[in-house]
């Protein structure tokens, strides 16, 4: 699990220096494209899994102390209506 926690941590860091976000859906085809599956073994679909894996990511961030690492991902993945995905 931590391998795709990594992948999203360096995505939100990639897309926030470069002032750009992914909505959740767009992030589960880029996961399914680089053949990243659910905990569950099938791909993500833009639902409840990937909004778990930006949610984990960004509490995995936290508790490692790299607070400025996990807002990144809270904004680079926002919902549709620009509120925080990973709540």
């Amino acid at each position: 699990m931590n391998e795709k926690k990594v992948y999203l941590w360096k995505l939100a860091e990639f897309l926030y220096f470069n002032g750009k976000q992914m909505s959740v859906p767009e992030l589960a085809t880029h996961l399914n494209r680089n053949n990243f599956l659910t905990s569950y073994g099938t791909e993500y679909q833009g639902k409840r899994g990937t909004y778990t894996l930006v949610s984990e990511t960004y509490n995995w961030l936290e508790s490692l102390g790299l607070i400025d690492e996990a807002k990144k991902v809270s904004v680079t993945f926002p919902k549709s209506d620009d509120s925080f995905a990973y709540e």
